[in-house]
């Protein structure tokens, strides 16, 4: 290590403290996080030495306990899920300390379609067990009621997929469409870039079959290899509509990755205090900001209601009696379908599926002078939003007011020193740019050339063949005029 290393080292300790000490005392920070939040969930997992168990220990051997995992889920993050969707979004990501480990996340949609962490534990990789144990912990908590009827979004993590058909069977599980499409990529470069994408958007069956024979005419291999995976993990047609989620990434966890990424660097108790002061902003953010909010739907709401009643203005609606309506295309061709407002519900799926009015019912709705808001579920609503944010995240003392518990003091994990130089960027796939600078490049990847010379598509300026012609043909003419 280089003097300037151990100089900046010194420092980030000095402010932060020293990894060990935070481990010594992470019952004390527990301890703290019970009394200033009632009702909150902490629970930490040791692993002793084997000569724990003896009655008398060999000489000089230590047998005090080793850090191996903490769960924590505070007590508003509880209540204010119980108001929202049954959505969960599941993952996991590195902490990039001299320990280790990993930091696993639930996270869920508020009613503006924005982060809602629900719990988050560190543990010593991502396996099977630390799943088991993180998802048993978060059951507890929500309730056997609750967790029933959720609707898991996850990345494929290791041990993950097992968990589920081990702890809950039977319940709807998606995968992230974006982690599903790079691998696609990877092994099936030929295929047309979004019809995978086409596929997994389609709300009802016959789109999906029609998807499906157009990816089998390009590449029989593609056409094999999206068939092996279930269409419930990762097509619209085969979604349930009780979550009122349609999306098909796992955006929220990124997102809250992306957040905590520089407490990620930090000493454990540092990690997650820096994790509790986030969330402690955020509800009382959202809990000020919503006092001034005029309108009956919430804002990403709106902006989502108003595309669909745009692209309404499309289907021409015929009124049949009984609130139910033919809906047909004005563009020429033979699509059809037929809406109920009664029931809120359209045969394309997607009214269901999202819980507001899809482009054919916003067609009845704009024949019929109909109020769009009649036709919202309540979920989007400013009151289901307020009743989310009321519950407060308390504050916390500094280590110098912690109480000391009687617990035994906690050794760290065992350090092991990774080969090579430590990584602090993830490995990006294909189609992201490679660096972050202000100078950094997308990739062109699937995108038309158009020529600044001839304006044709296809190519660019250097290989325009009519550029070449009058090259040739002005060289031509230069050579007969110096004879």
């Amino acid at each position: 290590m280089t003097k300037a290393a151990r100089v900046k080292q010194q420092a980030l300790d000095e402010i932060n403290g020293t990894y060990g000490e935070q481990y010594r005392r992470i019952h004390d920070y527990a301890a703290e996080l019970l009394r200033s939040n009632p009702g909150s969930t902490v629970q930490i997992q040791v692993e002793r030495p084997t000569e724990f168990e003896l009655e008398t220990p060999p000489p000089g051997t230590d047998i005090r306990p080793r850090f191996q995992r903490i769960y924590i889920c505070l007590d508003a993050c509880k209540r204010s899920f119980m108001v929202c969707r049954p959505m969960i979004g599941l993952d996991g990501c590195f902490i990039k300390t001299p320990y280790g480990g990993q930091l696993l996340t639930a996270i869920g949609w508020d009613p503006n379609d924005q982060i809602l962490p629900i719990a988050y534990a560190v543990v010593e990789a991502e396996t099977k067990d630390s799943w088991i144990w993180f998802l048993l912990n978060l059951c507890d908590d929500l309730g056997v009621d609750k967790i029933r009827w959720c609707t898991f979004m996850s990345d494929q993590q290791k041990g993950l997929i097992p968990t589920f058909d081990e702890l809950l069977p039977g319940i709807e599980h998606r995968f992230c469409v974006r982690h599903l499409y790079s691998n696609f990529r990877k092994r099936f470069p030929g295929v047309q870039l979004m019809m995978m994408w086409k596929a997994a958007k389609a709300t009802y069956v016959q789109d999906w079959e029609r998807r499906m024979k157009e990816i089998q005419q390009v590449d029989q291999g593609a056409y094999n290899h999206l068939m092996e995976i279930p269409a419930k993990y990762w097509s619209k047609f085969r979604f349930n509509y009780f979550p009122r989620v349609d999306t098909l990434v796992n955006n929220m966890c990124e997102c809250f990755n992306s957040v905590i990424v520089e407490a990620r660097e930090k000493p454990i108790v540092s990690m997650l205090e820096d994790i509790r002061v986030y969330l402690m902003n955020r509800w009382s953010d959202n809990r000020q900001s919503i006092v001034t909010y005029a309108r009956e739907i919430l804002p990403k709401i709106n902006k989502k209601i108003e595309r669909e009643f745009d692209k309404g203005g499309e289907w021409l609606a015929i009124y049949v009696g009984r609130d139910k309506y033919e809906v047909s295309s004005s563009q020429g061709n033979r699509a059809k379908f037929v809406v109920d407002l009664n029931l809120h519900e359209c045969s394309c799926r997607k009214f269901q599926l999202t819980g507001y009015p899809c482009e054919h019912a916003m067609s009845c709705i704009r024949k019929m002078c109909l109020d769009v808001k009649n036709y919202v579920n309540k979920c989007y609503r400013k009151e289901t939003y307020v009743d989310c944010y009321q519950h407060v995240i308390y504050p916390l003392n500094g280590p110098n007011l912690w109480s000391r518990t009687e617990n035994d003091d906690v050794l760290p994990p065992v350090f092991r020193k990774p080969i090579g130089r430590p990584k602090l960027r993830r490995n990006k796939t294909g189609d992201e740019p490679r660096n972050n600078g202000p100078l950094s490049k997308l990739s062109r990847t699937g995108q038309q050339q158009k020529c600044s010379y001839c304006f044709a598509l296809g190519h660019n300026k250097r290989t325009c063949p009519i550029k070449r012609k009058m090259e040739a043909v002005a060289k031509k003419v230069k050579l007969l005029l110096s004879i």
